[in-house]
């Protein structure tokens, strides 16, 4: 069986800005986190979709990303890097009980991987 995405996650230099704009376009509801700057998004799409959030920086630039379930973050990220690919953020406890880690491809796009807690 194959990994699901759980998320998306839009980082950037200006989380403020870029909560004004998607909610200005998409008319996303946002939960700002003022502790970790960090906004976790609701599409308000009646179910559909997935949720994500709106965070800063994590690497040299902006992006946009998808986060992957999976059960053992550091071995997928040595796999990443085994294939080709690039760790742009190693495992990290980001909350009570949620791991995330971020690598890119070969061709530079950043994917998220989560434990799914």
């Amino acid at each position: 069986m194959g990994a699901p995405v759980t998320n998306f996650e839009i980082n950037t230099t200006d989380p403020a800005k870029a909560r004004q704009f998607y909610t200005d376009v998409l008319g996303w509801k946002m939960n700002y986190m003022p502790e970790n700057n960090y906004t976790f998004v609701d599409t308000d799409a009646g179910g559909k979709g997935i949720g994500g959030g709106i965070g800063p920086l994590r690497g040299p630039a902006p992006f946009v990303t998808m986060y992957i379930v999976v059960p053992d973050i550091t071995a997928v990220l040595a796999k990443a890097t085994k294939a080709g690919g690039t760790v742009v953020f190693p495992a990290t406890k980001v909350g009570p009980t949620t791991t995330i880690g971020l690598f890119s491809d070969p061709d530079g796009n950043v994917i998220g991987l989560t434990d799914g807690k």
